[in-house]
This record gives C-alpha cells, sequence and structure tokens, in this order.
C-alpha cells in the first residue's frame, strides 16, 4: 500500500510540474504576443502618414507649378512697363499713351494681388482638407486598435502557477518603494489597468500644433502596453504632420508679407518714374 501510495504522489507530482510548465509556457507566449501587437500600431499610423504626406505632396506641387508660372508671367509685365516708360511719354502729346500704360500697371497689380490670394487660398484649403482626412484616419485606425486591444488576452488573465521568487536587487527594491510607496516583486506587477478615457485627435491638435486635453474620446474596457504602444505612435505621428503643416503655413505667410512689400516698393517706385517723366516736359 506504501508503494502505491508514492507511485500515486509521484504521478501528482509530475502532472503538477507539467502543469505548471505548460502555465508558464503559456505565459511566455502571451508575454510575446502583447510584444509583438505593441509593434502594430507604429507599421499602421506610419502608413496613414506617408499615404496622406504623399497626397498632400502631390495636391499642392500642381499649385505651388501654377503659381510659378504665374508669377514668371507677373514680373515680366512689371518689366515690359518698366521698360515702356520711356521719357518721351512725359511729352503732352503723349498723354493718352502714358496714360494706357499706367492702367496696364494698375491691372499688374491687381493680377498680382489676385495671384497672391488664389495661390495662398489653394494652398491653405488643400492642407487643411487633407489634413482633415489625416485626423479622421488616424482617429478610425484609433478606435480600430483600442477595440481590438480591449480584447487582448495578458498574463493578468492567466494563472501564475508556481513560480521561484526572484530576488532583485535592493537598488531596484529601494526604487520601487520610491516610485509606489511599496516594495513589490517584478512577478506582482499587473500589466493590465483600468480602462480610461482616450481622447480623439481634432484638427486643432494639426492646426496648432498642439495637442489638446479635452474633446470627444473613446472608453477604453482596459489599458495595457498595447494601448500605450497605441497612443504613443499616434501621438507621434500626429505631431509630425503637424509639425509639417505649421512649417507650410508659417512659409504662406511669409511668402505673402514678402509679395506684398515687393509689391509695395515696386508701386512706389513706378508713382516716382511717373511723376519724373511728367515734370520732364513741364515749363521751368
Amino acid at each position: 500500500m506504501e508503494g502505491l501510495n508514492k507511485r500515486l504522489n509521484g504521478y501528482y507530482t509530475q502532472a503538477d510540474d507539467y502543469f505548471n510548465k505548460c502555465i508558464q509556457d503559456f505565459r511566455e507566449l502571451l508575454t510575446e504576443f502583447l510584444r509583438l501587437h505593441g509593434d502594430i500600431p507604429q507599421l499602421l499610423y506610419g502608413e496613414i502618414l506617408e499615404g496622406h504626406l504623399t497626397r498632400v505632396t502631390q495636391a499642392t506641387s500642381l499649385i505651388k507649378h501654377q503659381f510659378e508660372r504665374s508669377t514668371a508671367q507677373i514680373q515680366e509685365q512689371r518689366e515690359g512697363n518698366k521698360t515702356a516708360l520711356k521719357p518721351i511719354l512725359g511729352h503732352p502729346n503723349n498723354e493718352v499713351d502714358l496714360n494706357n500704360l499706367c492702367m496696364r500697371e494698375e491691372d499688374r497689380a491687381l493680377l498680382s494681388g489676385d495671384t497672391l490670394s488664389q495661390y495662398v487660398n489653394e494652398m491653405t484649403n488643400t492642407e487643411r482638407d487633407i489634413a482633415k482626412s489625416f485626423v479622421n484616419a488616424i482617429n478610425t485606425q484609433s478606435t480600430e486598435l483600442l477595440e481590438l486591444f480591449d480584447k487582448l488576452m495578458t498574463t493578468d488573465d492567466v494563472i501564475k502557477g508556481k513560480t521561484a521568487e526572484k530576488k532583485l536587487p535592493t537598488a531596484v527594491l529601494l526604487k520601487q518603494e520610491l516610485k509606489t510607496g511599496a516594495i513589490t516583486g517584478a512577478a506582482d506587477v499587473r500589466l493590465t489597468k483600468e480602462g480610461r478615457p482616450v481622447r480623439c485627435v481634432a484638427l486643432s491638435d494639426i492646426t496648432t500644433g498642439t495637442m489638446a486635453t479635452d474633446g470627444p474620446s473613446v472608453n477604453t474596457t482596459r489599458f495595457t502596453p498595447a494601448h500605450e504602444a497605441t497612443l504613443a505612435a499616434r501621438d507621434g505621428v500626429v505631431r509630425e504632420f503637424a509639425s509639417r503643416y505649421c512649417n507650410v503655413i508659417e512659409q504662406l505667410n511669409l511668402t505673402s508679407t514678402r509679395w506684398m512689400e515687393d509689391e509695395s516698393k515696386w508701386s512706389k517706385q513706378w508713382a516716382n518714374s511717373i511723376v519724373h517723366v511728367r515734370n520732364l516736359y513741364k515749363p521751368t
């Protein structure tokens, strides 16, 4: 009878060890799956970012090309008017020709202003429309990922089994105590936290270059490292897209300022030249 009990105890020990090994192997697989899931958001968001950057580059390149052509034509008209303003036009007999030249310059100045306004408006509207599309794509992808990761099984959902206690170095234990107020072993750390609202990306995050703290949100049922990886990857591509958007708008404002300054300077030079030509034939 004693021999039978020993054999039964041996079978029980073997079964228990095998069961525990299966649990540990399964937990290791879950840990690896969780790590791999954390790589997914960066790939998906990176694809969205690349696609929209390609779209905006293609769309704005056409606008820039047309603007450059119009700029060259306006500059050519300016040089043509400058060349046509000869001293002889100041003679009273050439008053009609001088007035016609002044009218052509006025038309050119109006065209210059219209060209600048059209360029800035088209660029701004295009950038804004694609930014809206980018925000929608990001929010749609974020919702899908967060819902997927809400259903993700982690080691917290599986019994721990029998594990050898890991003795951490004193320095590590002290850091844990300072951070959490209590000393805990590495095996006691839970990966899954309570769910929380996750704020959606807003268009203002792109146009202002600053991530807001309030607005519409998506509620998660849990919060795992995969959720954290999703938000980190999302915020990274949003900041990159926003930085580019703000730089483009800044360059548009700079182009407008320089354009208007140049036109204002030319307008004064033209007016002075007209006065000078008229005064050439005034009796002294």
